[in-house]
């Protein structure tokens, strides 16, 4: 059976994206000494925070399918179908970084299991990627 798997924006990464510009900008504050570099440093540190969450929230839905009779992933977004036939999966404990190798358009998503509607969907992707790369070597 074919299962879509749908991916919505994660708090955690938005709660590290946040925690790493907040750092560095304390950073920058009490170790610059020129005042206009701090001010800048600090103001270059707001506005790549601002960049980094609109990234993060900006996309559409998207949904992954794992295709192991074609021997690769759909990833859909906005309604338009991507087929992924080269991939690489490096999984931790806490995290998956799925790698979409394209001609045109090369994608990197980073899945932990609040990117998806319960941890079962989370795991069931993790087992799907882990038959794909067997069935691979096969």
């Amino acid at each position: 059976m074919q299962y879509y798997y749908q991916l919505v924006t994660s708090r955690t990464q938005l709660l590290i994206n946040l925690a790493a510009h907040f750092l560095a900008a304390v950073t920058i504050f009490f170790l610059v000494i020129p005042a206009l570099l701090k001010w800048s440093g600090m103001a270059a540190m707001v506005l790549s925070a601002q960049r980094g969450y609109r990234h993060l929230i900006r996309h559409d839905i998207i949904r992954l399918r794992v295709d192991l009779a074609r021997q690769g992933v759909l990833l859909e977004q906005a309604g338009q179908p991507y087929f992924y036939r080269k991939y690489k999966v490096y999984q931790t404990r806490w995290f998956a970084i799925l790698k979409l190798v394209d001609q045109h358009t090369d994608r990197t998503l980073i899945l932990n299991s609040d990117c998806f509607q319960s941890v079962e969907c989370y795991r069931r992707l993790r087992f799907d990627l882990r038959q794909l790369e067997r069935s691979n070597v096969a």
